[in-house]
Protein backbone atom coordinates (compact mmCIF):
# COMPACT_ATOMS: atom_id res chain seq x y z
CA UNK A 1 0.00 0.00 0.00
CA UNK A 2 1.15 3.45 -0.75
CA UNK A 3 2.22 6.34 1.88
CA UNK A 4 -0.57 8.85 2.10
CA UNK A 5 0.04 12.22 0.08
CA UNK A 6 1.20 15.14 2.20
CA UNK A 7 -0.75 18.24 2.15
CA UNK A 8 2.30 19.50 0.01
CA UNK A 9 1.82 16.67 -2.34
CA UNK A 10 -2.22 17.63 -2.66
CA UNK A 11 -1.13 21.13 -3.00
CA UNK A 12 0.78 20.51 -6.11
CA UNK A 13 -2.21 18.10 -7.42
CA UNK A 14 -3.97 21.06 -7.22
CA UNK A 15 -1.84 23.51 -8.81
CA UNK A 16 -0.98 20.97 -11.39
CA UNK A 17 -4.73 20.46 -12.59
CA UNK A 18 -5.10 24.36 -12.55
CA UNK A 19 -2.36 24.85 -14.64
CA UNK A 20 -4.31 23.07 -17.74
CA UNK A 21 -7.19 25.46 -16.85
CA UNK A 22 -9.27 27.71 -14.74
CA UNK A 23 -11.61 25.70 -12.20
CA UNK A 24 -14.44 26.71 -9.91
CA UNK A 25 -13.38 26.27 -6.26
CA UNK A 26 -16.20 22.98 -6.04
CA UNK A 27 -15.34 21.47 -9.46
CA UNK A 28 -11.59 21.51 -8.30
CA UNK A 29 -12.20 20.47 -5.01
CA UNK A 30 -14.33 16.76 -6.25
CA UNK A 31 -11.73 15.85 -9.06
CA UNK A 32 -9.26 16.15 -6.37
CA UNK A 33 -11.47 14.18 -3.96
CA UNK A 34 -11.58 11.96 -7.16
CA UNK A 35 -8.19 11.27 -7.20
CA UNK A 36 -7.06 11.15 -3.15
CA UNK A 37 -10.37 10.12 -1.72
CA UNK A 38 -11.24 11.84 1.31
CA UNK A 39 -8.22 13.64 2.61
CA UNK A 40 -8.14 15.58 5.88
CA UNK A 41 -5.69 18.33 4.49
CA UNK A 42 -8.06 18.78 1.35
CA UNK A 43 -10.55 21.99 3.26
CA UNK A 44 -7.02 23.67 3.97
CA UNK A 45 -5.57 23.13 0.92
CA UNK A 46 -8.55 24.53 -0.95
CA UNK A 47 -8.01 27.38 0.91
CA UNK A 48 -4.97 28.23 0.24
CA UNK A 49 -5.78 27.69 -3.36
CA UNK A 50 -8.41 30.49 -3.04
CA UNK A 51 -5.88 32.56 -0.85
CA UNK A 52 -3.33 32.69 -3.66
CA UNK A 53 -5.88 33.64 -6.00
CA UNK A 54 -5.63 30.04 -7.81
CA UNK A 55 -9.14 29.70 -7.71
CA UNK A 56 -11.43 32.49 -7.29
CA UNK A 57 -15.37 31.78 -8.77
CA UNK A 58 -16.00 35.34 -10.04
CA UNK A 59 -13.25 35.01 -12.30
CA UNK A 60 -13.81 31.53 -13.42
CA UNK A 61 -17.38 32.35 -14.39
CA UNK A 62 -16.27 35.13 -16.46
CA UNK A 63 -13.71 33.54 -18.28
CA UNK A 64 -16.17 30.68 -18.74
CA UNK A 65 -19.14 32.45 -20.03
CA UNK A 66 -16.96 34.64 -22.36
CA UNK A 67 -15.46 31.03 -23.53
CA UNK A 68 -19.18 29.65 -23.92
CA UNK A 69 -20.62 33.01 -26.49
CA UNK A 70 -17.43 32.78 -28.23
CA UNK A 71 -19.19 29.07 -28.59
CA UNK A 72 -22.36 30.47 -29.65
CA UNK A 73 -24.30 29.38 -26.41
CA UNK A 74 -27.08 30.89 -25.43
CA UNK A 75 -27.53 31.90 -21.73
CA UNK A 76 -29.63 29.13 -20.40
CA UNK A 77 -26.80 26.63 -21.32
CA UNK A 78 -24.11 28.67 -19.74
CA UNK A 79 -26.48 29.34 -16.60
CA UNK A 80 -26.78 25.71 -16.39
CA UNK A 81 -23.13 24.42 -16.69
CA UNK A 82 -22.00 27.10 -14.42
CA UNK A 83 -24.57 25.29 -11.86
CA UNK A 84 -23.54 22.21 -12.50
CA UNK A 85 -19.87 23.78 -11.33
CA UNK A 86 -21.38 24.40 -8.38
CA UNK A 87 -20.44 28.02 -9.23
CA UNK A 88 -23.25 30.85 -6.69
CA UNK A 89 -25.93 32.29 -8.66
CA UNK A 90 -25.41 35.32 -7.84
CA UNK A 91 -22.05 35.11 -9.68
CA UNK A 92 -23.29 33.28 -12.75
CA UNK A 93 -26.19 36.29 -13.07
CA UNK A 94 -23.09 39.37 -12.73
CA UNK A 95 -20.74 37.23 -15.26
CA UNK A 96 -23.54 36.63 -17.59
CA UNK A 97 -24.96 40.87 -17.02
CA UNK A 98 -21.23 41.92 -17.39
CA UNK A 99 -20.64 40.04 -20.47
CA UNK A 100 -22.49 42.30 -22.78
CA UNK A 101 -24.36 40.75 -25.14
CA UNK A 102 -27.00 40.69 -27.35
CA UNK A 103 -28.55 37.73 -27.22
CA UNK A 104 -30.83 38.18 -30.01
CA UNK A 105 -27.91 39.07 -32.40
CA UNK A 106 -25.90 35.58 -31.35
CA UNK A 107 -29.04 33.75 -32.05
CA UNK A 108 -29.76 35.15 -35.39
CA UNK A 109 -25.78 34.70 -36.21
CA UNK A 110 -25.50 31.11 -34.56
CA UNK A 111 -28.80 30.36 -36.90
CA UNK A 112 -27.53 31.52 -39.83
CA UNK A 113 -23.77 29.99 -39.55
CA UNK A 114 -25.30 26.25 -39.13
CA UNK A 115 -28.47 26.94 -41.87
CA UNK A 116 -27.96 28.84 -44.54
CA UNK A 117 -31.60 29.46 -45.77
CA UNK A 118 -34.18 30.62 -43.07
CA UNK A 119 -36.85 27.97 -43.10
CA UNK A 120 -39.08 27.57 -45.51
CA UNK A 121 -41.89 25.07 -43.80
CA UNK A 122 -42.67 23.95 -40.64
CA UNK A 123 -40.66 21.02 -40.46
CA UNK A 124 -37.75 23.36 -41.20
CA UNK A 125 -38.86 25.93 -38.42
CA UNK A 126 -39.32 22.95 -35.66
CA UNK A 127 -35.93 21.52 -36.71
CA UNK A 128 -33.88 25.35 -36.16
CA UNK A 129 -35.98 26.01 -33.55
CA UNK A 130 -34.69 22.54 -31.68
CA UNK A 131 -31.73 23.20 -32.15
CA UNK A 132 -31.19 27.19 -30.91
CA UNK A 133 -32.99 25.78 -27.79
CA UNK A 134 -30.23 23.60 -27.59
CA UNK A 135 -27.73 25.67 -27.71
CA UNK A 136 -29.13 27.41 -24.70
CA UNK A 137 -31.16 30.12 -26.14
CA UNK A 138 -35.10 30.70 -24.93
CA UNK A 139 -37.84 30.87 -26.87
CA UNK A 140 -38.18 34.48 -27.53
CA UNK A 141 -34.49 34.85 -28.52
CA UNK A 142 -35.07 31.42 -30.41
CA UNK A 143 -38.29 32.72 -32.56
CA UNK A 144 -36.53 35.84 -33.22
CA UNK A 145 -33.84 34.51 -34.95
CA UNK A 146 -36.01 32.20 -36.81
CA UNK A 147 -38.13 35.42 -37.86
CA UNK A 148 -35.41 37.17 -39.19
CA UNK A 149 -34.00 37.72 -42.57
CA UNK A 150 -29.91 36.56 -43.17
CA UNK A 151 -28.71 40.19 -44.29
CA UNK A 152 -30.32 41.62 -41.29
Amino acid sequence: MSDPLTESELRQRAVSLLARRDHARRELETKLRNKVGEHPALGAVMDWCEEHGFIDDRRFAGFFVRSRIDRGQGPLRIRQELQQRAVASELIEQALAEAEVDWFALAREVRARRFRQCPQDQKEKAKQLRFLQGRGFDAEQSFAALDSRPDE
